[in-house]
This record gives C-alpha cells, sequence and structure tokens, in this order.
C-alpha cells in the first residue's frame, strides 16, 4: 500500500475532488491541483492562456499541450490535463476566446 495516498495534500485534494463530483462542478482550480502543478507552473500556464484571450487568438489543443509539456515536461497525460482545463475554462465561462478549435 502506498503511504501516500494518507499525505495530508492527497485527503485534501480527494475531498474535493469527491465534492466536485457530486456537486457536478468542473474547477480550473482543482484541475491544476490534481495535476500537481506548482504556483509557478500554474502562473505561467494561465498567463499564456490569458495573453491568447487578450489578443484574441485561437488557441489549438495542440499547441496548448505543447505549451504544458513546456511549462511542465513530467506532467502524465498533456493530453487528458488540456482536455479537463479546457472543460473546466468552458464550465466557468473563462477564456471564451480560446481552446476553441
Amino acid at each position: 500500500m502506498d503511504i501516500n495516498i494518507f499525505d495530508r495534500d492527497e485527503l485534501i485534494i480527494n475531498v474535493l475532488n469527491q465534492l466536485a463530483e457530486k456537486a457536478n462542478l468542473e474547477s480550473v482550480d482543482l484541475v491544476l491541483l490534481n495535476s500537481n502543478l506548482s504556483a509557478k507552473e500554474s502562473h505561467d500556464l494561465m498567463v499564456f492562456v490569458a495573453e491568447k484571450q487578450v489578443k484574441k487568438q485561437a488557441l489549438s489543443k495542440e499547441e496548448c499541450i505543447a505549451q504544458v509539456l513546456k511549462i511542465k515536461p513530467d506532467i502524465e497525460s498533456a493530453d487528458g490535463f488540456v482536455n479537463q482545463l479546457k472543460s473546466a475554462f468552458v464550465a466557468e465561462g473563462r477564456f471564451p476566446d480560446v481552446l476553441n478549435q
């Protein structure tokens, strides 16, 4: 048995995931937490997406995946992460002009 599943941070994330699932809630913050991005990595990614929004530039899934891998090369599934991120952006009504391809 992996002892890390009882780590305080892991327990908090598990509870948040369960609450979000029961409430049918999609959250960008929870996607970032689940992917274990550092504050700097999260900031860098959000700045990248925000710049695309400000410039009204579409952001393809492939371009976003490439940027995610640049920011966090050891991410488990960049494709899955971007899918979750896009879904959370849509659910929150954030960045409507990006990730629309």
